[in-house]
């Protein structure tokens, strides 16, 4: 299979509401997924990117745009032509039909000969470590080996794109995390281009190339899980991917590496990313890592909240007159502080990120 490269030019998805109003479910997204990247859509439920993806899949009409598999335009392509697959979220497996004979069902409307699908079929069997069950039927399948078997069906079509249409989520938490890993290592060998649908934070952090946070139809940022989480381009994804404390303050002096920031608390320092200029108001993006509690010292604060979660302590704490989260790792090796606690607040410059 050879991968592809998908491009979307300026593509929009508008319906009539019941006051026959326009509402755009995806506005004017510009975004190009590299050939054989692992690219997640991420947003929260109605931020349009399950529309997205069924229009790159060809199962909703564009209302403006253009979609590319590499140079080739495929608006007015119907799904079944399009070079891509989807892995659906209820699996969609024929109940009557074994696990080969699923996995085979496309060869066969398309026609292949019977040695070449068997052949096809074997190999994905194999790959998706499943030929112990290939004589299975799909209610004698676990939850995660339905899920293998519905990815092993996409696969043997050997598409340029595989389309994931948030497929762990009727899955249990811990056969998740198995079936992510999964899911990544086989993409990886395979080198196919992968486009996957999710809320999770957590599978679109340790599966994804490329993150693209979308927001009421919109992208917010693309970047590696490192940058969306270091990095955040706005408030919403600080926000939006895993947890942040913010403190305005306004910026008085600026050096190429660093900012200084006036703040209820004083002056912040933060490092320099060039787009902030004296006298601009910001907001201190501060994670909760980025914080540690020490006896004593500047930035008192007072502990509200006190968790041990063992391999972490939580903390909430009132700092100038708001709540700021806290998370110290390794809490074993460290004082352990307890709710009414006086403590003294140590910021982690280089973890803190103005936008």
């Amino acid at each position: 299979m050879k991968a592809k490269s998908v491009s979307l030019h300026h593509v929009s998805k508008a319906f009539n509401n019941e006051k026959n109003e326009l509402v755009y479910a995806v506005s004017d997204v510009n975004v190009t997924i590299e050939a054989g990247q692992f690219v997640t859509l991420l947003g929260p439920s109605g931020c349009g990117k399950t529309t997205t993806l069924r229009m790159i899949a060809g199962f909703e009409d564009i209302s403006s745009g253009d979609i590319y598999f590499d140079r080739n335009k495929v608006n007015s392509i119907p799904p079944n032509k399009r070079d891509c697959t989807m892995v659906f979220q209820s699996y969609a497996l024929f109940p009557h039909l074994s696990v080969f004979d699923n996995i085979a069902y496309g060869l066969k409307i398309k026609k292949m000969a019977k040695a070449e699908i068997i052949q096809k079929v074997h190999g994905v069997l194999d790959i998706m470590n499943l030929t112990e069950y290939k004589d299975r039927m799909p209610a004698q399948l676990s939850g995660g080996q339905q899920q293998r078997v519905a990815l092993a069906r996409a696969l043997v079509m050997e598409p340029g794109v595989l389309l994931f249409d948030e497929p762990l989520s009727n899955l249990d938490a811990k056969l998740r995390l198995v079936m992510r890993d999964e899911i990544r290592r086989i993409q990886q060998q395979i080198g196919i281009t992968a486009i996957y649908v999710t809320h999770d934070q957590s599978e679109a952090m340790c599966m994804s190339d490329q993150v693209i946070v979308m927001n009421k139809g919109r992208i917010e940022q693309v970047g590696t899980p490192q940058q969306v989480y270091q990095r955040p381009a706005t408030r919403f994804v600080a926000d939006f991917i895993g947890t942040a404390n913010f403190i305005e303050g306004q910026v008085v002096e600026v050096s190429d590496e660093q900012l200084q920031i006036r703040t209820e608390t004083g002056i912040m320092k933060a490092r320099a990313t060039g787009a902030h200029r004296v006298n601009d108001k910001v907001s201190v993006v501060i994670r909760p890592e980025a914080v540690s509690l020490a006896k004593g010292g500047e930035n008192t604060a007072v502990v509200t909240k006190s968790v041990f979660m063992g391999q972490c302590q939580e903390y909430e704490v009132q700092f100038a007159g708001q709540t700021v989260q806290i998370t110290e790792n390794n809490p074993s090796a460290e004082k352990i502080y307890q709710v009414g606690d006086t403590v003294s607040l140590r910021f982690s410059e280089h973890s803190l990120h103005v936008i």
